[in-house]
């Protein structure tokens, strides 16, 4: 959920992107004023950022342009992009000093490591060019303690990540065995499926994913004509988009969810300090049998909904479970809202106005940005990532982000597309995908091609822009 404190990771290098440091995408604009309420107050147990746990009969937060497998595809696209191994509770953090322990880029190195010659252990032997998964194929690979063997450990943080790891792995298997089945087994092979399953996942990214999250038209805007590029000789993660506008998604997660015909399971239990059992889904744990993951649920037209994308956090966020964070972590650090919230202070983050002014969008009124429910909450600049939020609650009424935070995701996401010199948009532009239906390949298609499942696409065109 961000804030581990991984010290000593293993470090992903490839031919065309190095680990690097954070930085800014607005270096002259830095420093948040005070703001009221404070962290504490903003982020705590019944505060203003409290969007209570509705039961799963109630509608009334579904955001029907964005599925609920979409929240967790959005986890992994940063566990892909970002590992920041500074506390989240340090104070004073230099950002040019931070280091990036994943490559900014789509390549998935949280599912390839360091590939089959550094860490064999992740992969089939003696030929290597399949990654392994649990021998009864419904979870991954783990140690004697139940620790999954991956690229990246925090996609074991719960286990809709952790089975979402599973499909990427399963994926890229499918293609090495059925694409490439006339090369002999070897490092050609390899690269080969590797490449090929990159491409359509950064495809996916670029033209699935982001446009749900931001608009069709910021998105293809973006694409067609870029506004942002890195000036240094390797991408750096943007702390605007790191610390605060790609945070959107916490406040897309639901209490719980449906998981397959059977089973059902909250996130977290409502005792932090609960025993592991199949009422929740935890991870860091072999997954149980009643909890594998029925994607139908979670992607294509009769999947559930994520929740809307708006200023109110699921309690059970505002009260993470001993395992996510350490059992001597104060109450009010439990919340995951303080802890957002804390960060962008520690990062000197401007202001959701500042950043608004600078971009030439029309700011948030007062009014608009700090009434909650017909109270008001605040009042002055206000913390980028809450102000991301209310854009989105404000401008397309949680179904999408709008002005600054699609701006920042948006410019971040095509910047290290154009960065990365083994992308398809750098390698080859006019890349179409073959492994879905009429050149697109969707979630939904992925899961069908690595499957054999027939979950029914959505055209993003049809999608409501505005709830």
């Amino acid at each position: 959920m961000h804030g581990f404190n991984y010290r000593e990771p293993q470090i992903p290098r490839s031919r065309f992107n190095e680990p690097g440091r954070f930085g800014r995408m607005f270096p002259w604009l830095r420093g948040l004023r005070t703001f009221d309420p404070g962290p504490d107050t903003l982020g705590a147990v019944g505060g203003p950022m409290d969007g209570g746990n509705p039961p799963p009969s109630d509608t009334s937060q579904n955001n029907p342009r964005i599925k609920a497998g979409y929240t967790f595809l959005g986890q992994f696209i940063d566990h892909d992009l970002t590992l920041d191994t500074t506390s989240i509770l340090e104070r004073q953090v230099d950002v040019d000093s931070t280091t990036n322990f994943r490559t900014p880029a789509f390549e998935l190195d949280s599912i390839y490591g360091l590939g089959p010659a550094v860490q064999p252990y992740l992969y089939e032997q003696p030929n290597g060019g399949r990654l392994l998964i649990a021998a009864d194929g419904n979870d991954l690979q783990r140690n004697g303690q139940g620790r999954a063997i991956i690229g990246d450990p925090r996609n074991d943080e719960n286990i809709l990540i952790s089975q979402l790891q599973l499909l990427f792995i399963k994926f890229h298997n499918k293609v090495y065995d059925t694409e490439f089945a006339n090369m002999p087994h070897g490092r050609a092979r390899f690269e080969a499926a590797q490449t090929l399953v990159r491409w359509h996942y950064q495809w996916l990214v670029m033209n699935e994913f982001l446009p749900r999250i931001v608009g069709t038209a910021m998105a293809s805007q973006e694409i067609a004509s870029p506004s942002f590029s890195y000036e240094t000789e390797h991408a750096y993660m943007p702390v605007e988009f790191s610390v605060a506008a790609y945070r959107f998604g916490h406040s897309q997660v639901r209490p719980g969810y449906g998981v397959n015909a059977t089973a059902g399971a909250g996130l977290f239990p409502g005792d932090p300090d609960a025993a592991f059992g199949t009422g929740d889904l935890r991870g860091f744990r072999p997954v149980p049998a009643t909890l594998v993951v029925d994607w139908a649920l979670f992607f294509g037209g009769g999947a559930q909904a994520s929740k809307k994308i708006d200023t109110l956090l699921s309690t059970v966020l505002l009260k993470l479970p001993t395992g996510v964070v350490p059992k001597d972590v104060a109450n009010r650090h439990r919340s995951l809202a303080t802890r957002n919230l804390q960060r962008g202070i520690d990062m000197n983050l401007p202001s959701g106005q500042t950043v608004a002014a600078h971009l030439g969008i029309p700011a948030l009124s007062e009014a608009a940005l700090w009434t909650t429910n017909g109270a008001v909450v605040g009042s002055g600049p206000a913390p980028l990532w809450f102000y991301c939020l209310r854009e989105g609650e404000v401008g397309t009424g949680g179904a999408r982000l709008d002005g600054v935070g699609a701006a920042i995701v948006a410019r971040t996401f095509v910047a290290l597309m154009l960065k990365d010199k083994a992308s398809y948009l750098v390698q080859d532009p006019s890349f179409v995908p073959t492994l879905g239906q009429g050149g697109r390949f969707t979630m939904s298609d992925m899961v069908n091609y690595t499957l054999g499942t027939s979950l029914a696409s959505e055209d993003i065109a049809t999608l409501p822009d505005v709830i």
